[in-house]
């Protein structure tokens, strides 16, 4: 059996290293100074964004709790199996061969033997699996978009190497990715962003996703704008983003990530109310495997390559701004959410943040210098 390589969480292109690129891929090849959609959005993958570097998420960090879930799963599974194996082959050490063949006892011996042996094996590769791609790694995989270096910088593993370094030039192969998904009804597509190197006959070495997926053509090209734009032209003209993800997760951020949007409303007050148990349950799983992770840490040359300038107006998140998922309504800060920004304010204030009114006004002055 093949498994996936360890830098990849979601494992569907692993198949394609040491092959060609298919038809799909060189047509929709994206390019970094032809734009591909009036639309620049961002849909919520940001750690933080100014003149120098903008920081994103890696495509699988809010699916986490998927493999957590599927560890958890199929862990039980193998030791039930496992269970009933070791109960089916006793069998001949509890009964004497006598009665064995009397009740004729050895036929359901070797089938359930043989059946508990297959199903441990079964579970417990699809229990390993994601326990060796996602548990004792690393937390979270940033990608760092530098407009000063024109370089991407990616952190796969925390394994030597385990950081991958991209040049943005119009000679990389950037594209757009497209897989079949099977619903419970019908199949539905999916496009992500991603960027393969290749080797000199044209067969991909290795490949990573920038930005979430999608599911439709329309969004990851204007996911893809907000990217090359900034990278073109910097964020003065960008939209805000959607949201700013934290560094370091609570068990609580988990449980919002999980539970998803909450809107307004009796009836979605009340579903939210069923679903939440299994929403803690999944914020269980993703804690437990974040728990077993460490920090990514940056090399000091790619850290001090990404330093954003002091008083940088485009600095984001600015000292009042929110970080994480909001716990209010229609997917809005809650007063909870607002009073722990507030108390966080003076801190991020005095590690350099300017707040958005200071950030305005410099704006401003610096605009009517130009004119």
């Amino acid at each position: 059996m093949k498994f996936p390589t360890k830098d990849e969480r979601t494992p569907f292109y692993f198949r394609q290293t040491g092959k060609p690129l298919g038809k799909w891929e060189l047509e929709h090849r994206l390019s970094i100074r032809r734009p591909v959609s009036e639309q620049v959005v961002e849909y919520g993958n940001v750690y933080r964004i100014d003149s120098t570097c903008l920081e994103i998420t890696d495509e699988s960090q809010m699916r986490i709790q998927n493999v957590g879930m599927l560890w958890i799963i199929c862990s039980f599974a193998t030791i039930f199996m496992l269970l009933g194996t070791v109960f089916f082959a006793s069998a001949p050490f509890r009964e004497t061969a006598e009665v064995m063949a009397r009740k004729g006892n050895w036929a359901g011996v070797i089938l359930g033997t043989t059946v508990g042996i297959i199903g441990t094996g079964f579970f417990g590769l699809l229990a390993f699996d994601p326990m060796r791609r996602n548990m004792f790694t690393l937390k979270r995989r940033p990608i760092r978009l530098n407009r000063k270096t024109r370089r991407i910088y990616a952190i796969r593993t925390k394994d030597p190497g385990g950081i991958w370094e991209v040049p943005w030039s119009e000679d990389e192969f950037f594209c757009v990715g497209h897989r079949r998904m099977g619903g419970l009804s019908r199949a539905y597509d999916m496009y992500d962003i991603r960027h393969y190197q290749l080797d000199a006959e044209g067969n991909v070495v290795r490949a990573f996703v920038l930005g979430q997926f999608a599911l439709t053509l329309e969004e990851i090209y204007a996911q893809w704008e907000y990217y090359r734009r900034y990278m073109q032209d910097g964020p003065a003209n960008l939209p805000e983003p959607y949201r700013f993800w934290p560094p370091r997760e609570t068990f609580w951020e988990g449980y919002k990530i999980c539970r998803g949007g909450k809107f307004s409303g009796a009836f979605w007050a009340m579903i939210d109310f069923i679903f939440s148990p299994f929403a803690l349950l999944d914020a269980f799983a993703r804690w437990l495997v974040l728990a077993t992770c460490g920090d990514p840490v940056w090399p000091p040359e790619i850290e001090a390559a990404c330093k954003p300038t002091p008083n940088d107006p485009y600095a984001r998140p600015y000292a009042d701004d929110y970080i994480g998922v909001p716990s209010g309504p229609d997917a809005k800060p809650s007063r909870e959410d607002l009073e722990r920004m507030w108390a966080q304010e003076p801190q991020r204030r005095r590690e350099g943040a300017l707040t958005r009114a200071e950030a305005e006004d410099l704006i401003r002055r610096q605009t009517e210098v130009t004119v």
